[in-house]
């Protein structure tokens, strides 16, 4: 049992640690390339994002399922996978680059998502969902490192100025090519052997089997890539690549999510075996805690924003900070509706919680097509908050089934509140800007806490677990 919170420590280290090499490369490409560039690339990534929705439909974690429970030969198991995920690359492949070719008149753009598109092959051959079944976490971590290492120094070493844009989506394909390749080399020196006869295929029984097991992550990946292609093609692509920068610093503050799900996922799973009483109280005070620390961080982000954005980027991305502050409440109600999430699927209620993304994705579509009075940089943002608000919504509805939970004082209590400093910081700070980020850093989490219910009871639990 000690290896579960050892494992999870384990990869929350390892995915920190990935996603500030990205970061890395997405700072370097965009003080390199400039907005309009790193829009090409942030739509070519979304357009790869919907190809691999289709081309993995859900088998990795088909994969990782059958390795865990052994139902069957790991032979015969990587041969169905990827030959079933290799098969999906070459159609979908062969469908968006007829697509890419009729449709997109840009030629940076239409070559960048060709590029990106061949990384559809290598990822076929990936092997993260055995080495994970198997519960081989080393093997997952140094193989992703060691990908997105790669990528990084490919980049820095190939890409000095906008004529070697095309540079970069050969980068992300090579990264994942090398990490394909050590996987494969570590399952050879596993000396997996089970004398299994060689199994039919069957590829579209297991097409069939893999779709309700990545139906959550399809609709995840629809919304979250949407407004890339939204910017990119209807808006322009010098506007994706600001909304992109903002967005990828959001990604990298998302490892807070990692953190929290490392220390609670755990704990809330075990109060389910024991009792619902026992999890409503695990749940209960986990939002409080989560709620208070999400919101705590969008508000320090809000005021560093301002300043952090255009040095780390560039002047050019000036414009990138607005966005930021608005993508904050996307930020914080992500990590929230982590509780409600993992509460779910610790539950064993999985269709609940792909039914509630579901009806987020229903209501977030209309809204970034509806003219509105306001940038199309900014509308996306606020899309993808409302998505998360609906989708709360509609999980502790789910949830009101089996537990009490009181929304309003331990959630929208303390966004409201949020909400209103972020106005007064927004008003005051080029007025004050030393005393606003004191006065903000110091009462903002206090009152935070008190507004969500925090007491000395719930700090003490917290040092205990952690």
């Amino acid at each position: 049992m000690k290896s579960i919170p050892i494992n999870a420590l384990f990869l929350g280290s390892a995915d920190i640690f990935v996603r500030l090499l990205s970061f890395i490369a997405v700072t370097y490409l965009a003080r390199t390339l400039g907005p309009a560039n790193m829009g090409v690339l942030a739509v070519g990534m979304a357009i790869l994002a919907y190809a691999s929705i289709f081309s993995n439909i859900g088998l990795p974690l088909l994969g990782v399922r059958h390795v865990a429970a052994k139902t069957d030969s790991i032979q015969n198991l990587i041969r169905r996978i990827c030959s079933t995920r290799f098969l999906l690359s070459v159609v979908t492949f062969n469908i968006s680059t007829v697509i890419l070719l009729i449709w997109v008149e840009e030629p940076n753009t239409r070559n960048v998502a060709i590029i990106y598109l061949l990384t559809l092959f290598p990822s076929a051959l990936l092997l993260e969902w055995l080495f994970q079944g198997l519960n081989k976490m080393k093997t997952l971590v140094v193989g992703q490192i060691l990908g997105m290492a790669v990528y990084l120094l490919f980049v820095m070493g190939m890409v000095s100025n906008s004529l070697d844009l095309c540079w970069v989506p050969f980068a992300w394909c090579f990264g994942f090519l090398v990490q394909t390749i050590y996987y494969l080399s570590s399952y050879k020196k596993l000396c997996i052997s089970d004398n299994s006869e060689k199994q039919p295929l069957h590829l579209f029984k297991t097409i069939k089997q893999g779709i309700p097991l990545g139906a959550a992550s399809l609709i995840s990946q629809v919304i979250i890539q949407f407004p890339f292609i939204y910017l990119g093609f209807f808006d322009s692509t010098e506007n994706a690549g600001l909304y992109s920068v903002a967005f990828r610093v959001v990604v990298l503050m998302l490892v807070i999510d990692r953190v929290f799900y490392t220390i609670f996922f755990p704990a809330v799973s075990q109060s389910y075996k024991n009792s619902l009483e026992h999890l409503k109280e695990r749940v209960d005070w986990t939002l409080k805690i989560v709620t208070t620390g999400s919101l705590y961080v969008a508000i320090l982000a809000f005021i560093a924003g301002r300043n952090l954005l255009p040095i780390i980027f560039g002047s050019e991305f000036g414009d990138s900070v607005l966005i930021f502050q608005t993508l904050l409440g996307y930020f914080a109600l992500t990590i929230i509706n982590s509780v409600f999430t993992f509460t779910l699927i610790g539950m064993g209620k999985e269709r609940l919680y792909t039914k509630s993304l579901l009806v987020g994705a229903v209501v977030l579509v209309p809204i970034i097509l509806i003219p509105l009075p306001l940038p199309a940089t900014l509308t996306a943002p606020i899309a993808l908050a409302i998505y998360h608000a609906v989708a709360m919504l509609m999980m502790v509805k789910y949830l009101k089934q089996f537990l009490s939970i009181n929304l309003f004082l331990r959630v929208l209590l303390p966004m409201s509140i949020a909400i209103v400093i972020a106005l007064v910081i927004g008003v005051f700070y080029h007025l004050y800007p030393a005393l606003v980020t004191i006065t903000a850093i110091i009462f903002t989490l206090p009152i935070i806490a008190f507004s969500s219910g925090i007491n000395s009871r719930d700090l003490n639990y917290l040092k205990e677990l952690i």
